[in-house]
């Protein structure tokens, strides 16, 4: 039997990355005292994924959360990388 996967906690968390990212910008993300270069900050990346759940009807599994931090994170880390590449850093 394959593996089903409920993108439904992906989606929602995609939908609450674009708002914060919209009210807040990048840098709310970045964590701090890191310089030009920051990561993203694990704390900010595991709000959005628990306001998603909070939107989400279904039940999520410890694998769906993980799945989700993980797709924030490259999200985050893309949008950085193209601020830093168009800043000429």
């Amino acid at each position: 039997m394959p593996n089903v996967v409920d993108l439904s906690l992906c989606s929602e968390a995609r939908r609450a990355l674009h708002q914060v990212l919209a009210q807040r910008g990048l840098g709310f993300f970045r964590k701090p005292g890191q310089g030009p270069c920051a990561r993203p900050d694990p704390r900010r990346i595991a709000w959005v994924v628990s306001a998603a759940q909070r939107r989400s009807r279904g039940h999520t599994t410890d694998h769906a959360l993980s799945r989700t931090r993980r797709i924030v994170r490259r999200e985050l880390i893309r949008r950085m990388a193209d601020t830093l590449v168009s800043a000429g850093m």
